[in-house]
């Protein structure tokens, strides 16, 4: 089919409009189908990077016939994702009927306004503006649907481990705009220094460390060749699982060989909170089938547990686990601390996995084909389902997720070396993103600190000059509230702080005004999820910049693509339909650091073919991903987070399924029915889950008798402390009632719980309001 150029626009266009551009200068209009190229939200111009849908509008005949009038009717096509450059050809269309997007040829701009709705006439303008051997742009009226951002332009396609050690920020490029640019870092660079005892870690030896902690991997007879391929899913053709190494550590300076070893061998990491339970663990070592464990020996005793509690023991008691003690390891030191070569069998330190290799390994190639589908790490997400799905990220991912960071990083400043303070769990997809993966990529310093206190945070920044501080939100809220900062702000140990950028949960701006008055310097919101990365965040520095980001968590990281999901399509029809901007739906999100899949039900060892049901629900056919979160998006292609479609409690930074709750509170015999929800808390920052329990004893109900449902309530708090982990914990409180709204179907309406629409509960608080600010 013959179709017209594209050529370079001459201005930007704002995300309201759509566009298309034609090269009149080396073809009439005359006998010609028009099509119409609609980048739909965007602030770049056309010659950027393009994937969005086409809309062809047919003017059904040639132009420059003799008809008065010719029918306009709309089509669209789905448009394979590459990179678009000033006159190729658009040649991929396949027509398919729809009803959205255009309403009719609007207006002509260029070299004036012109408005027309009739086929002929619009003819007739725009071969005269061809006479005059003109670009000209077509503005088409339709819609201003909700999409912003835009695909990606060329970044890396590599290993993990060879992004970082290359210093991918060198040379100016798509992903390293030239404010962005920096020189080579150094491997005498100190990248990961302990903030308790100075012990530093520079990117040579980290470098080195890595390698030989990959190359004992390999000599443990892990090979990176022996893979679980997946069914492919709609952003990922193959997707890849190499033998699995669980990494269960809080920050700390071994986690970063650790980590790095892991990607270097070609391995696949599991990332797994040191918080969990033995019933926590078992689930994930069922689904994930590891080959090796490194753990905190502080979780030793959970993670025996949870290795027992498995029914494939001859599986299970062959996996070596290494330990490291967190307060009393001397990493780095000299010689691997005379570690001897790992062992197959038997527990021991990690520094094992530092002593010298049986045979030296060369970081495990991956390309452009390669990485997207090799699996790097699995995270854990909580689901409404109660139990956690296994996120796969490829090195694809997190190689872009990590370029688009810094592509958007305006906190950096030539010569200003960056410190940043560590106490963001790296086992996070904040901490990971965010700093972890970015240090050394930029040489920053970042002093690690294995868990949060206030009291050092802010003795810390001040002795570091500490220039970014990244938080969960109730650090915010400190910084706004606590009297603690009162002694910094007086002898200005906190004036080295350029920026904060908080995640992992909403921030109320109050509290982000409330700290730049009090301390001089803007905390910006981000919005990610371990599915998708990095997502979006807030730019600018200023006080004008705050109040321009009240409400909003930014606009789309560079190569991200968001929308907001039209209401009642059906998400499987292979063509996902965008509303309208300020209107609000579910979040949508698309970007090469989408997740490739989840891990199937059943896990890795699960027989016969894999389910994939929980990826489909996720995937829309032509790569969104759902996020279960509703906002809207403004003219400015900003993103508001408003509700949640999914139903868990953002306790700090963790995700809580309220169904897990339930199943605990459910097995006890002293609960007839149970029902679990979120409620905020303003002062910190959080939600604490709540549960409205019906006792099995309605005479406690009737007889109103508080004594025997504070009895109730102590033992049903005993029992979530012995199950779950301490940020799972019913911090909200019991409350204690007569029957748990359901619907029809029996499902749980948590809405009524939390709209109060419960009455004549009894309410128990089983934890004391205190002071939070040493430990979060």
């Amino acid at each position: 089919m013959e179709t017209s150029p594209l050529t370079a626009p001459r201005t930007n266009f704002t995300c309201a409009e759509a566009a298309i551009v034609y090269d009149i200068s080396t073809a009439g209009l005359h006998n010609l189908n028009h099509y119409v190229f609609c980048p739909v939200l965007t602030n770049t111009t056309l010659y950027t990077p393009l994937s969005c849908t086409i809309t062809v509008i047919s003017f059904g005949a040639s132009i420059g016939t003799s008809n008065d009038t010719l029918p306009v009717s709309t089509w669209a096509a789905s448009y394979s994702r590459q990179r678009l450059r000033p006159r190729e050809q658009v040649d991929r269309i396949s027509k398919v009927p729809i009803d959205v997007f255009v309403d009719g040829v609007a207006s002509v701009r260029w070299p004036r306004d012109l408005v027309t709705t009739e086929v002929r006439q619009l003819d007739e303008q725009l071969v005269q503006l061809g006479d005059e051997g003109d670009d000209f742009i077509l503005i088409v009226g339709c819609d201003t649907v909700a999409y912003s951002g835009s695909p990606p332009g060329r970044y890396p396609h590599s290993n993990v481990f060879d992004f970082v050690f290359g210093s991918p920020f060198k040379d100016v490029s798509d992903h390293v705009p030239p404010s962005q640019k920096l020189l080579p870092i150094e491997e005498s660079r100190p990248i990961f220094v302990d903030n308790k005892t100075d012990r530093a870690l520079t990117l040579g030896q980290l470098k080195k460390d890595a390698l030989t902690v990959a190359a004992n991997l390999r000599g443990l007879g892990l090979d990176p060749n022996l893979i679980h391929v997946l069914p492919s899913t709609p952003t990922c053709q193959r997707p890849e699982v190499a033998p699995v190494v669980v990494v269960q550590l809080p920050n700390c300076l071994a986690f970063a060989p650790v980590l790095h070893g892991v990607f270097a061998s070609g391995l696949t990491a599991s990332l797994v909170s040191p918080a969990l339970t033995a019933s926590e663990l078992s689930w994930v070592l069922q689904n994930a089938r590891p080959k090796v464990i490194v753990t905190a020996k502080a979780c030793l005793g959970a993670m025996h547990e949870a290795l027992k509690s498995q029914t494939d023991r001859a599986f299970f008691s062959s996996v070596p686990v290494f330990t490291v003690d967190v307060a009393n390891d001397q990493y780095p030191a000299p010689s691997g601390l005379g570690a001897k070569p790992a062992s197959a069998t038997q527990e021991k330190d990690w520094s094992a996995l530092l002593a010298t290799p049986p045979a030296p390994v060369e970081p495990y190639h991956l390309d452009a084909t390669s990485a997207p589908n090799r699996t790097a790490v699995i995270l854990w997400s909580s689901g409404t389902s109660g139990r956690s799905k296994g996120v796969l990220l490829s090195h694809n991912a997190l190689v872009f997720a990590t370029a688009s960071v810094w592509h958007d990083g305006d906190y950096h400043k030539p010569g200003l070396q960056q410190r940043w303070l560590g106490y963001v769990p790296f086992y996070h997809v904040f901490g990971l993103c965010s700093l972890f993966l970015i240090t050394p990529c930029i040489g920053a310093t970042c002093y690690v600190m294995s868990a949060f206190n206030l009291d050092v945070m802010l003795s810390s920044t001040a002795k570091r000059k500490i220039t970014y501080l990244h938080m969960a939100p109730p650090v915010a809220v400190m910084l706004a509230k606590s009297a603690a900062v009162e002694p910094y702000i007086k002898n200005g140990g906190l004036k080295s702080i350029v920026a904060g950028l908080t995640g992992g949960a909403p921030l109320g701006h109050e509290v982000v005004v409330e700290v730049y008055k009090r301390l001089g310097f803007r905390v910006r919101m981000g919005y990610g999820l371990s599915e998708t990365c990095s997502v979006a965040t807030q730019k600018g520095l200023t006080e004008a910049d705050m109040h321009a980001g009240g409400g909003n968590s930014g606009k789309a990281h560079w190569g991200v693509e968001l929308m907001i999901a039209a209401d009642g399509q059906d998400f499987k029809a292979g063509s996902t339909r965008p509303g309208r901007i300020n209107e609000p739906g579910e979040i949508l999100v698309r970007s090469p650091g989408v997740t490739s899949a989840y891990l199937p039900l059943g896990g890795l060892g699960g027989g016969g073919a894999p389910d994939m049901s929980i990826t489909s629900e996720a995937l829309t056919p032509d790569g969104w991903f759902r996020t279960g979160d509703v906002g809207h998006l403004d003219a400015e292609g900003q993103v508001h987070i408003t509700d949640r479609l999914k139903e868990l409690i953002k306790v700090r930074a963790y995700q809580v399924a309220p169904a897990e709750l339930e199943a605990v509170l459910d097995s006890s015999e002293a609960v007839a029915d149970a029902g679990v929800i979120g409620i905020h808390d303003a002062s910190e920052a959080t939600e604490w889950p709540r549960a409205f329990v019906v006792p099995q004893n309605m005479d406690l109900i009737k007889n109103r008798d508080r004594k025997g449902l504070e009895k109730l309530a102590a033992e049903l708090k005993e029992l979530v402390e012995k199950r779950t982990a301490r940020y799972k914990w019913i911090v909200g409180g019991f409350v204690f009632v007569d029957a748990i709204p359901k619907s029809p179907s029996g499902k749980i309406l948590r809405r009524v719980m939390r709209d109060g629409g419960v009455k004549g509960g009894i309410e128990v608080s089983v934890y004391e309001k205190k002071k939070r600010d040493a430990k979060l």
